[in-house]
């Protein structure tokens, strides 16, 4: 690279850099229950060594187990509690944008165009969010980014086989990150996999390109395939076998906690397609239409050629375009678009920008490929040129401005009021619970982070998510009717003792004051008032605390 390319690069850096902090202002203070969740986690791990919710019970209730050794690793060195998640989270958002920085130089792209992508990727609003909040999303983007990584690399295919460098080493560490990487949202266990064979396939069309049959044979795929089994399972095997050991299943309770039965029509398929096609669309929207935009309009003025016997300009024979690097690119993105998606939309996933913004910087890649390679090298259409001025300022003006008006408009009060609203309802009301019972009270909640965080007593986790017994109560009768009918307080069903406080969340006033179900008594002690699940949820919802009490049975 040259060294204007050196000077633009560090500038990226830099800019994405200044983004980052500025987000970070706009947003401090923001924490979401899940958030204390991987806290819980991290605390017992670093406290007691066991990877446990509740201390004493071993459980799987947590997406992220790489998010929760890294914050551990803060905590040895002196940073604690929600300071640690957001320090991780810029560190993570950080990596991200040095990744994609990193891609975007190695990739045929004039500087303009590295800019325009750059910072498409650097402002994505779901990408600052989710940075921002102390959860692990920042680091599973990181994460597919390196997946990428082999793409941008020079090929270690020679004419002379004398100078050629094997290739299973490379995908030897490619499988060690694609291990981690399943340790980072149990989703990826599957997607990262699903690249090899297309970054495999264009290795092996790229030996051919280069050295004909003897490049095809340096870049035959079974040692590659075998060196990145190797590395996968050497970096996610032991945490997989631990699991299976421990907690009796291989991927945390939230698949199932977050997910339905398969069993969906058509219609309902559709409608959870379209709701994650919506969470990404809502950032990139610009850039899709602009890309089908311009391929329409391609497609037009090649038709046109055709009817008026116009030999058409051939592509630019002299350049640095990598051809199969950037076909498996578009598969790769393709195929992890359908494993993604689809599979969230066959187990009925009520997605969540979170669960799709490492998917993001993939697709901008795509798209930028696909719309740099019609304007650049695809044959001649009329009025190339001025695509290629208007393009690249068009499309990142107006998408900077919806990605800032998503921040500042939608996302900024949300984080404001929804932060507070889990500060007080459940971080400080666990303190208090935690400071009015003894060690072993047990707390029943639907929410269970913030309050298991500030009350450091044992939770009975009514979603099931680190509660065994729950888990199963809920599968055998349904986990509404448990809630609404408050089976999870009969002896016959949940055998254990009963929980001295019960911190509910309701759509309205509270629904167990002074009420009496299977012999307990709910004496209402507070409430409080959280605003907005999330950002198209902004009805308030009511927090109450109710402290148990058996109530006799009176004789007739």
């Amino acid at each position: 690279m040259t060294a204007r390319g050196v000077a633009h690069h560090r500038a990226r850096l830099l800019a994405g850099l200044l983004i980052l902090l500025a987000a970070h202002f706009l947003l401090r203070g923001y924490v979401t229950d899940d958030t204390y969740i991987h806290l819980r986690y991290a605390e017992n791990l670093a406290t007691r060594g066991e990877f446990a919710f509740n201390p004493g019970e071993k459980t799987y209730g947590a997406t992220s187990p790489l998010w929760i050794f890294g914050l551990v690793a803060l905590r040895a060195i002196g940073l604690s509690g929600p300071g640690a998640a957001w320090a991780l989270g810029l560190l993570a958002g950080a990596l991200t944008l040095a990744l994609f920085a990193g891609i975007v130089r190695r990739l045929a792209f004039s500087e303009s165009w590295r800019w325009g992508l750059f910072l498409l990727a650097a402002a994505d609003a779901w990408f600052l969010r989710w940075t921002m909040s102390g959860m692990e999303t920042p680091l599973a983007t990181a994460s597919l980014l390196v997946v990428l990584w082999p793409l941008v690399m020079a090929s270690p295919v020679a004419v002379d086989p004398g100078q050629s460098r094997p290739l299973w080493p490379r995908y030897f560490g490619w499988g060690v990150a694609a291990g981690l990487a399943g340790l980072v949202r149990p989703e990826f266990l599957v997607l990262a996999p699903c690249a090899l064979p297309w970054l495999l396939l264009a290795e092996y069309r790229e030996g051919d390109l280069l050295a004909g049959p003897p490049g095809r044979y340096q870049a035959r795929p079974h040692r590659p395939l075998l060196a990145a089994a190797a590395g996968w399972l050497l970096s996610a095997g032991p945490w997989l076998l631990y699991a299976h050991r421990t907690f009796g299943r291989l991927t945390p309770g939230t698949i199932a906690a977050k997910s339905n039965d398969p069993g969906a029509t058509l219609g309902e398929l559709a409608g959870y397609l379209f709701r994650s096609l919506q969470q990404l669309g809502m950032v990139q929207s610009v850039v899709w239409i602009a890309f089908v935009v311009l391929a329409a309009y391609v497609l037009i003025e090649r038709l046109r050629q055709e009817r008026q016997d116009i030999e058409p300009t051939a592509a630019l024979a002299d350049s640095t375009w990598r051809f199969w690097p950037a076909v498996a690119l578009v598969l790769i993105a393709a195929t992890w678009s359908a494993v993604l998606l689809g599979g969230y939309a066959v187990k009925r996933v009520w997605t969540i920008s979170r669960y799709l913004c490492p998917l993001s910087p993939v697709l901008l890649l795509v798209f930028g490929v696909l719309a740099y390679w019609l304007l650049h090298f695809a044959d001649d259409f009329r009025g190339r040129d001025r695509w290629r001025r208007r393009l690249v300022p068009a499309v990142c003006g107006l998408s900077l401005l919806i990605n800032a008006v998503v921040i500042v408009g939608l996302v900024r009060p949300h984080a404001r009021d929804f932060s507070a609203g889990v500060v007080e309802c459940y971080l400080e009301k666990g303190v208090w619970i935690g400071e009015h019972s003894p060690p072993d009270a047990v707390i029943a909640a639907l929410d269970i982070g913030a309050v298991a965080y500030g009350s450091d007593r044992k939770i009975l986790d009514l979603m099931g998510l680190v509660s065994p017994e729950i888990t199963a109560l809920g599968r055998r009768v349904g986990f509404q009717e448990m809630v609404e009918q408050a089976l999870w307080l009969r002896p016959d069903l949940r055998p254990g003792p009963l929980p001295a406080w019960f911190v509910d969340r309701s759509d309205g006033p509270p629904r167990w004051a002074d009420q009496v179900r299977h012999g307990v008594r709910f004496d209402l002690v507070d409430t409080c008032e959280i605003r907005g699940l999330g950002l198209r949820e902004r009805q308030p919802w009511t927090v109450a605390i109710y402290r148990l009490r058996p109530e006799p049975v009176r004789q007739e």
